[in-house]
């Protein structure tokens, strides 16, 4: 049976980071023009959308129900993500809040994969559209900040705040109209066991983000700053 860190976690890590490196490295060789940024982003939002779709219908399929909307932040922030990079436009409100949650939660899920153990085998649908859609999500939000489409800004901070009361919404929506038994953790800790309820992390995550866009900030005045000298010498 899969384990976090075991044989096939380290093994699908090396893959994709692999895969990854590469994409980034061809795109920064290749993909000159804005027009081509804006396909290569709608491009991954679609397989971000296929790979999301594949993992609600292996979970509908499995536990033979069908709550097809996704319930978890990870499952609603990939949705969400792939809808926007297909049809909105560059820099919209709306990445300010998505684009975050799917680097952090794929992030972390790539890191620790609690799931990965619920069948003999990784290639588990379940598990491996989940692992795929955590992979992808991370990928477009690094892609759009390389290239450009997401530009992090401080002024913005209140987008998160802003998105994540949406997440609420959407996650009572679920539980009252939809007769969800929980959603986006809602009723209970993200952690059994713990007081990391989704207030608490809330806090602590949109500390963390001002934090984040204060460096980010920073760093590219830094940068511009220094470029700026060399034109000069």
């Amino acid at each position: 049976m899969p384990q976090v860190y075991g044989w096939e976690h380290i093994i699908y890590l090396t893959i994709v980071i692999g895969i990854m490196i590469t994409l980034f490295i061809l795109i920064k060789k290749y993909v000159k023009e804005e027009k081509q940024v804006i396909l290569s982003i709608k491009i991954t939002g679609v397989a971000l959308l296929i790979a999301i779709v594949w993992n609600r219908l292996s979970i509908c399929l499995t536990r033979d129900h069908w709550n097809f909307l996704p319930d978890s932040f990870c499952g609603t922030t990939s949705l969400a993500l792939s809808l926007s990079a297909i049809f909105l436009k560059k820099d919209h409100k709306i990445f300010h809040c998505v684009a975050y949650l799917g680097l952090l939660g794929g992030s972390l899920t790539l890191i620790y994969p609690d799931f990965i153990g619920q069948a003999d085998s990784i290639f588990y649908p379940m598990t491996i559209s989940g692992l795929i859609h955590h992979t992808i999500s991370v990928f477009i939000v690094i892609l759009m900040l390389k290239t450009g489409f997401l530009k992090p800004q401080l002024r913005k901070w209140y987008l998160l705040p802003l998105g994540l009361s949406g997440y609420m919404t959407y996650g009572i929506f679920l539980i009252t109209v939809l007769n969800y038994d929980n959603a986006l953790y809602i009723y209970e800790p993200i952690l059994s066991g713990t007081k990391l309820n989704w207030f608490v992390l809330g806090i602590i995550f949109l500390t963390m983000h001002a934090v984040f866009l204060t460096i980010w900030e920073y760093a590219q005045k830094y940068k511009f700053t220094n470029n700026l000298g060399e034109a000069n010498d």
